[in-house]
């Protein structure tokens, strides 16, 4: 009650009364523990749909078969490593490469990921986020594109950046919220534009699968089943 009622007063949250029931058996709110929880219940979850999807399509990956999934994050084209089965593994990029799996499984990894992780630099996570920006918005691809007097262009000659200033006005934007989202991405973009694509690496995420358990690579904390 004195929690409920010191919410509604301020017209805010941020205020908590640890004498409630919530808290019974807590010592302290810990939001660290409360987001390795949520990643471990998070991994489960992709566990069981990964399991559910092979199990459909008839695909038996053999015990202690330790495989790798590499995803190209410029069109979230997965490769499978690790095995000798050659068949096996097509089958396998076959499946997964197909409606929205691997994007999801892009983004899992990204979401599992601890401030340890060897396959994430702040450049690469920045030119991501760009290029997926510049997608979804225009539906270009930066990668595709030719790099003209320092400006990204279509075939036609179009600036992107033009383009997607005035893609994003049509999109549910305030124009203060256009505004800075162009003023962000466009130093980005011209610096990008200017160095060239490959100038900062993708960023191309890998996990590794194992006995029904996806295991996180290059970082000390794992979610996999057992770690």
């Amino acid at each position: 009650y004195t929690m409920e009622i010191g919410w509604a007063n301020s017209g805010k949250g941020g205020q908590y009364d640890f004498n409630d029931a919530i808290f019974r058996n807590e010592k302290r709110y810990d939001p660290t523990q409360e987001s390795l929880e949520k990643k471990i219940l998070n991994r489960q979850k992709v566990n069981e749909q990964l399991q559910d999807l092979f199990s459909k399509n008839g695909i038996s990956i053999p015990k202690n078969t330790n495989l790798t999934f590499t995803i190209d994050p410029n069109n979230f084209k997965l490769v499978v490593g690790g095995s000798k089965d050659e068949s096996l593994m097509k089958q396998i990029e076959d499946l997964l490469n197909t409606t929205n799996n691997t994007r999801e499984l892009f983004f899992h990894i990204m979401k599992s990921r601890n401030d340890d992780s060897t396959q994430f630099t702040p450049d690469s996570l920045a030119k991501f986020h760009l290029v997926n920006q510049i997608k979804t918005v225009t539906g270009y691809n930066l990668k595709d594109l030719s790099i003209v007097n320092g400006q990204f262009v279509t075939d036609n000659g179009t600036n992107i950046f033009d383009l997607y200033k005035e893609e994003l006005l049509k999109n549910p934007y305030t124009a203060e919220n256009a505004r800075i989202a162009a003023s962000h991405y466009g130093a980005q973009l011209f610096d990008l534009a200017k160095n060239g694509f490959d100038s900062i690496p993708d960023l191309v995420l890998s996990i590794g699968y194992q006995n029904g358990s996806l295991y996180d690579i290059g970082q000390k904390v794992n979610y996999g089943v057992s770690k």
